[in-house]
Order: C-alpha cells, then structure tokens, then sequence
C-alpha cells in the first residue's frame, strides 16, 4: 500500500521500510539470495535486517500516541482532582481553623484575599463614570427611554431603501435656502428589539 507522504519524512521512510519488508516477506522466495555491497544477502536476513529498523522508526509515533493519550486522560481527571482538593483544604479549614499556619504546610494559604480599600473602589468609579461619559455611552435605563414617536415612512427604490421619520416627531421647519442638489434626509435608527 502507498501513500502520498514524503520520502524524505519520517513517516515516509517509515512506510518504505514497511513496504520492503512486505515484498521481502511475501514475493522473494523463501531460501532465495541477492548480492548487496558486495554481499550475499539470504532472504530470512532481510527480513531480520528491515524487521530491526522498525522499532527506532514507530517510537516516536508511539511516543506521540501515548502522549496524546495521557494528556486526554490527565484533562478528564483535572475536574474531580480539583473538586478533590477543594473538598480537602475545607475539611482542613474545618479542622484547624481558618488562619491556622498549619494550611501552609499542606501547601493551602490560610488566609482570604485581601478586601480592595474603599478609596480604590471610589476611584475606580470615578474612572469608569468619566470613561462613559467620554465615550458617550448609555446604561440599560437610558436606552430605554429613547424611543422612536410616530411611524416613519420607508420607501425602496433604485438608489436603495430610504428611511424618513414621522411627521410628528420631525421639529419644526426653518426656512431652507434652495440648492441645485436634493438633500436626503439621513436615516433614522431605530432601536434593537430584544
């Protein structure tokens, strides 16, 4: 059997080998000889020959498969390992008490992170009001306050669709000079229906 891999590539070499080993096994007589370098070669050397380079050549690929394998494995056991060594320091936390420095010995802190200082979180605020503002963004309750009145008038046609709001809430017309070219009312948004 071929394949398309390389035989220049381990693989490839791997699979020539094979190969050869396949035509020695099953097409040269049994008992038959060939000369190679200058010497005669029995059919039951070859195979012994090629049969012993095919270790060194499927290590690494049985390397990798085992590889893969203890990983699969190594990720399918981190849950309950994890829940395991939850369940260890509470029952420890329960038996030596919560800032014992006896946790430390079991490689567990004894001690809880500590609390953000009010100042940080004030500032923090403050940062984050004035990024919003900056940006001009809006909160949940400031959304849904803006709310399209009327229904406005669609119409679709070559140049594409054109989206002109309802009469009601249009403000009041001031007097408009007259251009050469027709302005398009621009399009109006709509809000996201959740």
């Amino acid at each position: 059997m071929t394949t398309n891999q390389s035989e220049h590539s381990p693989s490839g070499l791997l699979q020539k080998i094979q190969n050869a080993l396949n035509g020695v096994q099953q097409v040269l007589p049994s008992g038959s000889s060939v000369s190679m370098n200058g010497q005669i070669v029995t059919q039951a050397q070859l195979v012994t020959q090629l049969t012993g380079m095919l270790p060194p050549m499927t290590a690494v690929t049985d390397a990798k498969t085992a590889f893969a394998l203890a990983v699969k494995q190594r990720k399918e056991a981190e849950p309950n390992v994890r829940e395991y060594l939850a369940q260890l320091r509470a029952a420890l936390v329960a038996f030596y008490g919560r800032n014992s420095p006896t946790l430390e010995k079991f490689g567990m802190s004894a001690k809880l992170p500590a609390a953000q200082p009010v100042q940080s979180k004030v500032i923090a605020a403050a940062k984050r009001t004035l990024t919003r503002q900056k940006r001009g963004t809006l909160g949940k309750k400031q959304k849904a306050s803006i709310k399209a009145v009327g229904t406005p008038q669609v119409s679709i046609d070559e140049s594409g669709m054109q989206v002109v709001p309802a009469a009601a809430a249009q403000p009041a017309a001031t007097p408009a000079q007259s251009s050469p070219t027709p302005e398009t009312p621009a399009p109006v948004e709509t809000p996201a229906v959740k």
